[in-house]
């Protein structure tokens, strides 16, 4: 099913516009993350999605139909909380079931589908327990088991994985998208964990202050940021960022526009000659290695910097001549808005 919002805004009843225009498409079988901080309009978003909230203005579409006015029982969603909400009294089979029960689906047809849902989600030799006698991650499978139960239209997943622990939820984050996948079902994953976002997702779309600050595939996200915001909110280390005039006349030239700050990505700085790229001076204060990664911490006049290709081989507490892979610097100006380089269409 396609969703589609149309110029829509949401205004609450004292007057303040929490969403402002959200104009989008998410394709027919896609598993799209919305992404950003706490507050950015995720969870509303969704919320505008599954009919629990009524936008303000605008249209909301499922393919052709709009479905603006309908509540959310008419819009056939789906919907995974982050608590689970599954019933403790119930065993695991009769969660899943109980959708289809409420839907005066036949029992043998009920049952049947029941069984298929607790196998696909890998949680067929827990059917008989209680949601007590599980852990994090068979919860949630079987959270998504019984939202998929009555067919649903769409899917919809409000930060399901953020009560596992670290091991876990990459694990299930791998699971929602083969299920995703094996069910073609079109699915919606409200996150603010960016490396979650990039793992699972066809298109993220990313959200600060009720506003859409770029929607995009999770690669392009990366390496042509629109913004500051998206280019410090997705990568890790975080966004390098230094003022302008640090860097002086000789960079902020190559870029069109005027230069409030300078972005470098940690992986582009290395002590070792590339071309084309910035050269800067620099102090190495230290360079650490975890296993097959390396970081180096390092300060370029009052800046201070993450590189993770800096070699074990740097002088340390000694000025020397770093470079900036042009590749991974992004100039912004004073709104934070991305600039071109020169001779580049914006």
């Amino acid at each position: 099913m396609e969703v589609k919002f149309n110029h829509v805004t949401l205004t609450y009843p004292n007057g303040i516009e929490v969403l402002h225009d959200m104009d989008f498409d998410i394709d027919d079988g896609q598993l799209v993350a919305l992404l950003g901080p706490s507050g950015g309009g995720k969870s509303t978003t969704l919320n505008l999605i599954s009919g629990l909230l009524s936008a303000t203005s605008g249209n909301i579409y499922f393919g052709d139909k709009d479905v603006t006015k309908q509540d959310a029982l008419e819009r056939g969603v789906g919907m995974v909380f982050q608590n689970y909400a599954l019933y403790p009294h119930m065993t695991v089979l009769d969660n899943i079931i109980f959708p289809m029960k409420m839907a005066k689906i036949d029992k043998a047809t009920r049952k049947q589908r029941a069984l298929d849902l607790a196998k696909l989600v890998r949680v067929d030799d827990q059917i008989t327990k209680k949601p007590s006698d599980l852990s994090g991650g068979q919860q949630q499978r079987v959270a998504i088991a019984r939202a998929l139960a009555k067919s649903p239209n769409i899917l919809l997943l409000d930060e399901p994985l953020s009560n596992l622990d670290a091991r876990l939820r990459v694990e299930m984050r791998e699971e929602i998208r083969r299920i995703q996948k094996e069910t073609g079902v079109t699915t919606i994953f409200v996150t603010h964990d960016q490396s979650e976002a990039m793992h699972v997702a066809d298109k993220i779309m990313v959200l600060n202050d009720g506003r859409i600050q770029q929607y995009d595939d999770p690669q392009s996200l990366y390496e042509n940021p629109n913004n500051q915001f998206v280019a410090n909110f997705i990568g890790e280390p975080a966004l390098n960022v230094i003022s302008a005039h640090q860097l002086g006349t000789e960079v902020t030239q190559l870029f069109d526009g005027n230069v409030a700050t300078i972005g470098i990505r940690a992986e582009a700085l290395t002590n070792e000659v590339k071309e084309p790229a910035i050269k800067m001076q620099a102090v190495v204060h230290e360079v650490l290695s975890f296993g097959r990664d390396r970081q180096a911490t390092i300060s370029v006049g009052e800046h201070q910097l993450i590189a993770t290709d800096v070699t074990t081989s740097a002088l340390i507490d000694q000025e020397m001549t770093l470079f900036a892979a042009l590749s991974g610097v992004y100039a912004f100006d004073k709104d934070g808005q991305r600039l071109p380089l020169r001779g580049e269409r914006s």
